[in-house]
């Protein structure tokens, strides 16, 4: 090989160092980098998993809030009629109370107006018979004696209290 110009041990120490070079780049390289990437890989795996058992987990979290969300919405629901009766019925009643007082106030008013009435008849009454008796004194001072205006006034005074009435309507 040396007609060729090739130096056998040049040869030999060049193919011992390619040997010994691919075993230290196969064992200190190619492995721990081979490991890395199947351990990225697998990472990489793990990630994907977790994040569709989260997507997963999510979708699941939002369906319950909606179920949570459509039975919050009924039992609101019926809650609000519920609420919408008691308040007819409180109404109601409120209605009927008030109903009740206000005949109770009628009463009252009926009854202090009756008793201003016969007030104001005992007065107009007592006016009247003074009135009327002031005239009979006056008139007839001169022309009956003491005893005979007594008279005449005590039956004027029998007269208005039989026929001068005033509750009628």
């Amino acid at each position: 090989m040396e007609n060729l110009g090739i130096d056998g041990k040049l040869l030999l120490a060049q193919m011992i160092n390619f040997v010994l070079f691919f075993f230290l780049v196969k064992k200190f390289i190619v492995k721990p980098f081979t490991t890395f990437l199947n351990q990225e890989r697998t990472n990489e795996e793990e990630k994907n998993k977790l994040l569709e058992k989260l997507k997963k987990s999510e979708e699941a979290g939002i369906e319950a809030e909606k179920k949570m969300k459509e039975k919050m919405k009924k039992e609101f629901d019926v809650l609000f009629v519920e609420a919408k009766k008691e308040a007819s019925i409180m109404r109601t009643d409120l209605i009927k109370q008030a109903e009740v007082d206000a005949l109770e106030i009628k009463d009252k008013n009926n009854k202090l107006l009756e008793e201003e009435k016969n007030l104001l008849y005992r007065e107009v009454k007592d006016k009247i018979i003074k009135t009327s008796l002031m005239i009979v004194e006056n008139t007839l001072k001169d022309a009956l004696d003491e005893a005979s205006r007594k008279k005449v006034t005590g039956a004027i005074i029998k007269n208005y209290q039989g026929k001068v009435n005033f509750n009628e309507n």
